[in-house]
């Protein structure tokens, strides 16, 4: 009986606060996905200068090698961006995904350039925010 007890405890308990869990992750902000986008965006456009697959295709594989990781971080970015409570989430899952694309060994380098305009909504969006709480 006792057995019984504690295991329906350690059952129960997590079902209890599990509505009390948010659905934006903690550290989901308008500054990490400034980051996180600026920073794939770097990466895209050193993958771009760094390797020509056009030229040498054989560079792919160094690429991959290289930056493989760089896949997860930007569909993570677009996550964050789909969890944020704002106006603008839809240019910001957009402005993910073409920093996804943007950092890919075989993406298209002019993706990049559809980031600085989500930069900068952000930006706005931070500063209006923080007008606001003041």
């Amino acid at each position: 009986m006792r057995t019984f007890s504690l295991l329906s405890l350690l059952f129960l308990c997590p079902a209890v606060f599990a509505g009390n869990i948010s659905s934006q992750y903690s550290g989901d902000s308008l500054q990490k996905l400034y980051a996180e986008l600026h920073y794939l965006r770097e990466v895209g456009i050193e993958i771009h200068q760094k390797y020509d697959l056009k030229k040498n295709p054989d560079q792919l594989r160094f690429c991959k090698g290289e930056y493989g990781y760089i896949s997860t971080r930007a569909k993570s970015t677009i996550g964050i961006a789909n969890r944020l409570p704002s106006p603008h989430k839809e240019e910001y899952i957009a402005a993910g995904w073409k920093a996804y694309e943007c950092s890919q060994c075989t993406g298209n380098i002019k993706a990049c350039d559809a980031v600085p305009p989500a930069l900068e909504t952000i930006k706005a969006e931070f500063k209006e925010k923080q007008n606001a709480t003041e």
